[in-house]
């Protein structure tokens, strides 16, 4: 992937930004001050490199403005509570009485009046926020002058710079769109918001850069073995997880048998199941350890010699969670391989036991032995590490009319539709670099076909490739040459190209024709060795001429069945799979095959089919059996692209258990320099379940997609039963549950952000469904983890540093 130079990303940024915007400077300050918007044109990367710089200067501005605000107060610069704290606290209560209002008025229960186009609540929410902001200006004047730096000072007059330079950029977009003033009112303070943002991180990178040059890998390694040695001696935690694993692994198989109906699962069962188990142990290791550290050092007073050496308080942040994470990785390590070894030992000697089985019956009974074959199949098909190339889904409707999604039978998850079958209903897969995105055709989706990796180098279909490739090219500056439009020096350049082009092709179409000779000898010969009876010199002239060919392209598909009472039992329902080539008059490729329900259906295609096709082909499926309806989501179809090796894709998921511990032994770190440790150890185990548990509830809050309401007016709905779709009478109860609501839902949006979601780093599922664990997707995983971890060690250090632990 790759990443465009700093001074090339407001080139990208049209699509981000409100439309009508002309000035690029413009666009950049919009795009990198705007929370809710980001880059969307260099890749998502940049994007969310984007969004993590603001977050992070949000919540670092919150922080710095609650430190000097408490600095202020600890230091007794006011000892006595004046007219302005009584003016703050009673803003404070107009925030809440403008929610209230607003409430009562969209629930009909009173009519405000309006002033200048505003609802009274505006105005009192507007007056408020004045008087905290002045309150907060007062409060930050007298204590950074008090106890600040010069540095201090600036940062200060840098917020200011910004409030203005935000409500300039805000002014510029929002001065002539229909939302007016208040459009410049709310996105002058969320962008003036973030520039603030950006002036504090800015001082705290000046403040940290010499305490990151000044650590020292030596004293990091001490502090890391410290903590190694007090987890394995003092508290025992590798070796008691170690024993759990041992214990439960030594009974698994007791309690997870073959299911009866589809043994095929048993790969999936036991590989879902053991990464489980080291995912639970791992982050509750870790979960445990991290958080009582440091409290516990400090409690018991040796953490003075270490502070009173030349031990940088950096140092033992990062220290401490190398020394976690080094135990955490010799843990990987020993589950990893005692886990591969109990996969073979098991599912590999079900595979044994069923070809054996299948041997026995094959000339007894064939039918049995294929069954048994499949079962193989399946299983050795879960214990693989497959690379899908998946396209992008459209339906048609019986009617022949396209449609974002199938028929919904009403038995099945939101992202599977069916088709019915006997009708023109089909499911579309388009394959291509630029296909159009079926929810917005503005986009454009790469689902490209990587030919080179699927057509054999040196074969036929891949010279073929090669050449018309080649041609396209060819004819791409003949059309240029044509519109007159190219200048003499680049048409020279063209001609000059083309014509090594069509010597290449050439070249390309001689070795493809002696390759197909050749093909053509070996098969007469091979019938002629049959014909002289020699039945092995035949299959080696049958095998040699096979390699002139690329090998079929396998296709893996996993439909689902909706059975009607109109079918008849035990009748398999049929699918017709119709591949298309668009760039070449090769007729449409069609294969007819039943479906099995629960099982990975296989079927090949022609290699021929990919054949100048520059990775674009047309898949439509129909159900053949009328009456029958043949359920799949845009997943269930793909070409297969490789099946790599198992093992390596294993230990890619426990990595991603590796991301998780880290992620947790930062926030318990974090929280062992300022809480006790009880109360660190809650901390951290709050964050472990809200980031395994609450982030799909945390996303419904962001997008306000929740039915019934926020989570007060939800209760209120529980305990009077009322359902969640019925709008409720506004009485009290109902208008103060809303109020709350108003007030908590944009606070716990935030945790969004906050909360790491832990489960977006669980790749187990795609390991044990026998997906391959792809590198790009290891690189964002680890750049999330990182995204949460670094921020949190960076704030660990900053609390320990103005804590007194030193005699």
């Amino acid at each position: 992937m790759k990443l465009l130079p700093f001074f090339l990303l407001w080139s990208q940024v049209q699509t981000a930004g409100p439309p009508g915007l002309k000035v690029r400077i413009v666009q950049w300050l919009y795009v990198f001050g705007e929370p809710g918007v980001t880059d969307n044109g260099n890749g998502p990367i940049i994007g969310g490199l984007i969004t993590w710089i603001k977050v992070v200067s949000l919540f670092t501005l919150l922080a710095w403005m609650f430190a000097w605000v408490i600095s202020a107060y600890k230091a007794r610069i006011k000892t006595r509570t004046d007219w302005l704290d009584v003016a703050g606290l009673i803003a404070l209560l107009g925030c809440v009485v403008s929610v209230a209002l607003n409430v009562l008025e969209l629930s009909g229960r009173i009519k405000l009046l309006r002033f200048y186009g505003s609802a009274a609540p505006v105005w009192i929410l507007l007056a408020s926020v004045v008087v905290i902001l002045v309150w907060l200006e007062r409060a930050l004047w007298t204590s950074i002058i008090r106890l600040g730096k010069k540095s201090d000072l600036l940062v200060v007059l840098g917020i200011h710079l910004s409030l203005v330079v935000g409500f300039t950029v805000a002014y510029l977009i929002f001065n002539e769109a229909p939302s007016g003033f208040r459009g410049v009112l709310f996105s002058g303070v969320r962008l003036s918001a973030t520039y603030m943002g950006f002036i504090v991180l800015t001082k705290l990178l000046f403040v940290l850069a010499p305490e990151v040059l000044a650590v020292r890998p030596r004293r990091l390694l001490a502090v890391a073995q410290l903590s190694i040695v007090e987890s394995t001696r003092k508290m025992w935690a590798p070796w008691v997880v170690i024993v759990i694993f041992a214990v439960i692994l030594a009974f698994t198989h007791w309690f997870l048998p073959a299911p009866q109906q589809r043994p095929a699962e048993l790969g999936r069962i036991f590989v879902g199941t053991l990464s489980l188990l080291c995912m639970l142990l791992l982050t509750v290791m870790v979960t445990v350890l991290a958080p009582l550290s440091l409290p516990q050092d400090i409690q018991a007073q040796t953490i003075y010699t270490v502070v009173s050496k030349p031990v940088r308080r950096l140092e033992l942040i990062w220290g401490r969670m190398i020394g976690y994470m080094t135990i955490v990785t010799g843990l990987v390590l020993i589950f990893g391989i005692v886990s591969l070894i109990y996969l073979q030992r098991n599912i590999g000697g079900t595979i044994s036991v069923l070809e054996t089985k299948a041997d026995e019956v094959r000339q007894t009974d064939p039918d049995q032995a294929k069954y048994l074959d499949d079962q193989a199949e399946q299983l050795r098909t879960r214990m693989s590490a497959r690379v899908p190339v998946k396209g992008s889904l459209t339906f048609i409707d019986s009617r022949g009319k396209p449609n974002l999604k199938g028929i919904d039978v009403g038995q099945e998850l939101e992202f599977r539709s069916h088709i019915e079958g006997g009708t023109p209903s089909a499911a579309i897969w388009q394959f291509g670099a630029r296909v159009d995105d079926p929810y917005d055709p503005r986009l454009k989706l790469d689902r490209r076909i990587p030919v080179n990796l699927l057509l054999k180098p040196g074969t036929i279909e891949a010279l073929e490739d090669r050449a018309m490739n080649l041609e396209y090219g060819v004819n791409a500056i003949q059309q240029a040459q044509k519109s007159g439009q190219l200048s003499p020096t680049v048409e020279a350049e063209s001609v000059a190209r083309s014509a090594t082009a069509k010597k290449e092709i050439d070249e390309l179409r001689a070795q493809s024709k002696a390759l197909a000779k050749e093909y053509t000898d070996l098969l007469a010969a091979a019938k002629k060795a049959d014909q002289e009876k020699k039945p092995e010199e035949a299959d080696r002239l049958r095998r040699d001429a096979a390699t002139r060919h690329s090998p079929p392209i396998p296709i893996e598909m996993t439909f689902t069945i909706y059975r009607t009472t109109k079918g008849r039992v035990g009748d398999p329902v049929y699918a017709e799979m119709e591949v298309e080539n668009s760039r070449t008059n090769i007729p449409k490729f069609r294969d007819t095959f039943p479906i099995r329900e629960y099982y990975t259906n296989k079927r090949v295609l022609p290699s021929s089919y990919l054949v100048g096709s520059l990775g674009d082909l047309k898949v439509t499926v129909h159900c053949m059996s009328p009456t029958q309806y043949l359920g799949m989501a845009e997943s269930d179809f793909y070409l297969l692209a490789d099946a790599g090796n198992f093992g390596e894709n294993f230990m890619k998921g426990l990595y991603g258990i590796w991301l998780q511990a880290m992620v947790l032994t930062a926030i318990g770190v974090f929280a062992g320099t300022f809480l006790s440790w009880p109360v660190a150890l809650l901390f951290t185990i709050a964050f472990f379940v809200a980031g395994h548990a609450a982030t799909a509830l945390l996303k419904d809050f962001f997008l306000q997609s929740m039915i019934g309401g926020g989570p007060f007016e939800s209760l209120l709905r529980l305990i009077s039963h009322e359902n969640q779709v019925t709008d409720m009478a506004p009485t009290l109860a109902v208008v103060v549950a809303k109020t709350f609501d108003a007030i908590v839902m944009p606070v716990m949006t935030r945790m969004a952000y906050l909360i790491p979601n832990l489960g977006s780093l669980d790749v187990s599922n795609t390991v044990s469904e026998g997906f391959a664990v792809t590198w790009p997707l290891m690189l964002g995983n680890t750049l999330i983890a990182v995204a949460y971890a670094l921020p949190f060690s960076i704030a660990g250090y900053f609390i320990l540093k103005n804590r007194e632990v030193a005699a």
